[in-house]
């Protein structure tokens, strides 16, 4: 090199030398280009970071019609298995009525049905400490969490409404459920025109699809396969059908009837007949379902946000597989004017005479065992006339037990304890019956006629041969006289038996049966 000529060199390497000048003159002037930004942005490090931004907003922006439809169809894979499994919907059906009892006086509203937990939320002031199955969560204390399995697998509700829940979307895997049956009697679902009307028609196919048939009422417009009833028309119709099984009638409606009637603008009551589904801007008390362009949901002055894009897809696969509407248990009718007396009165009155008489044959339907009063008063006359023959000693000889055996007159005929045990006649010294309701005519008994009265005198003189064959041997003395001596006076009755002592022979009892 050092008796090479420069001149020559350059000429003999013009063309390179040229190229390698040209790419450091264009390096320099980016170099200083980029120097010239990098000062009107703040220096080399603020740069850096604002590029490195954004970088990352461009490989968002270019990436995210990609995420949004693998997300899609991540949501509608979800919505299929969850809202397919009738266990979900039974599931935030027993919470919210586990939860309306254990959080009085708030009321739920809307329940989170996860994999193995169920987050039910409440309106109300003041909310009580959860008791129980439920736990609070710590970042929001309206909201009450308890696992699946712990759910009571009755919740009867006999005096409210049944839940009447509709999906609403999924919320970080967890199907979210609205409550409809509480709160304002009208639910407007408006926002954006793409996802609101979407919404709309899922939750009328539900409310369709979950109660019973004639219960929700379709205007016409709401989709554009039904044709449905004019909007004046189907209110008035909603209007005239009253609740059936306890669940409200449903009018789904694009709008509102013009003009306004007065009753969708008045405070409804606790458990108004008519609720309605409104795809648009509403009036009067309403709860609102507002949308937005990318497929969310909310419900403003409550903490719900989810996802409802895969709703409508999802329903389609699954709606003719969801549960009804379970309608609330009846509350328990007993019959009225009905005791314990009415309901169990042949029952014990059976037990009593079997008790008495064991081997006697008793009649298919006996009557009540009559209360044993004192003979002086007027309960105890009115009970020895209600019945037309004086009845029966037992063996023992007991004025109350024999009270207790019904009369020889329902008794069927043939009964050898009956035919075989004459009766004795009652004396002149036993006060006389008054008139009563079962036996208006009946006379006293030491008046009667034995010839007038032929099953009277069958009873007192039966015939000798007439002998039960389950009384083996009789006594010489068991047949009574052929006729009986006058009666003596007898003394006063006792406060005991409340019938006068008998005097003269009183036939002795049969043997063993």
């Amino acid at each position: 090199m050092r008796n090479t000529d420069p001149l020559e060199f350059f000429a003999d390497h013009r063309d390179t030398i040229l190229h390698w000048a040209g790419i450091s003159a264009a390096a320099l002037a980016f170099f200083l280009i980029l120097r010239f930004f990098a000062m009107r942005l703040g220096g080399w490090k603020a740069a850096t970071r604002r590029l490195g931004r954004e970088i990352a907003l461009t490989g968002y922006a270019f990436g995210g019609p990609v995420r949004v439809w693998l997300r899609y169809r991540r949501s509608v894979r979800l919505l299929v298995a969850r809202l397919g499994a009738g266990t979900t919907w039974r599931d935030a059906e027993r919470a919210l009525v586990a939860a309306k009892f254990a959080a009085a006086p708030g009321q739920p509203y809307a329940v989170v049905v996860g994999d193995d937990t169920v987050t039910v939320l409440l309106a109300a002031g003041d909310v009580p400490t959860p008791e129980g199955i439920w736990r609070p969560l710590a970042h929001d204390p309206r909201a009450w969490t308890a696992t699946r399995a712990e759910l009571p697998s009755v919740t009867p509700d006999a005096e409210g409404v049944r839940p009447i829940v509709v999906a609403l979307g999924e919320r970080d895997g967890e199907c979210v459920f609205l409550d409809l049956a509480v709160g304002p009697p009208m639910v407007c679902v408006q926002g954006d025109p793409h996802s609101s009307p979407a919404l709309f028609q899922a939750v009328a196919a539900q409310l369709d699809a979950r109660l019973p048939g004639g219960q929700v009422v379709v205007a016409d417009g709401v989709h554009h396969d039904i044709s449905g009833l004019p909007v004046r028309d189907a209110y008035r119709s909603a209007r005239a059908r009253p609740p059936r099984l306890g669940l409200p009638t449903f009018l789904a409606t694009p709008e509102l009837p013009d003009p306004l009637p007065p009753e969708l603008v008045e405070p409804a009551g606790d458990s108004p007949s008519l609720r309605v589904l409104l795809g648009g801007s509403g009036r009067g008390h309403v709860r609102t379902l507002l949308t937005d362009v990318h497929g969310r949901v909310a419900v403003p002055g409550t903490p719900l946000v989810l996802s409802c894009s895969a709703l409508a897809e999802a329903l389609a696969r699954v709606l003719p597989g969801i549960p009804p509407v379970l309608p609330p248990a009846p509350a328990p009718v007993s019959r009225s004017g009905a005791g314990s007396i009415e309901w169990f009165a042949e029952e014990e009155s059976g037990n009593e005479a079997a008790a008495v008489q064991p081997g006697t044959a008793q009649p298919a339907t006996a009557l009540p065992a009559a209360t044993v009063e004192p003979a002086d008063t007027p309960a105890a006359v009115s009970a020895r006339s209600a019945v037309a023959e004086p009845p029966a000693r037992s063996s023992g000889g007991s004025a109350a037990s024999s009270t207790a055996r019904p009369s020889a007159r329902s008794t069927p005929a043939g009964s050898p304890g009956l035919a075989a045990e004459p009766e004795p006649v009652p004396t002149v010294g036993e006060p006389r019956p008054g008139v009563s309701a079962r036996t208006s005519t009946t006379t006293p008994s030491s008046e009667q006629d034995p010839h007038a009265s032929p099953a009277v005198s069958a009873r007192r003189q039966p015939p000798s041969g007439a002998r039960s064959a389950a009384d083996p041997d009789p006594t010489p003395h068991a047949d009574p006289p052929a006729t009986e001596p006058d009666p003596a006076p007898e003394p006063a009755p006792t406060a005991d038996t409340g019938s006068p002592p008998r005097v003269g022979p009183e036939p002795s009892s049969p043997g063993p049966r």
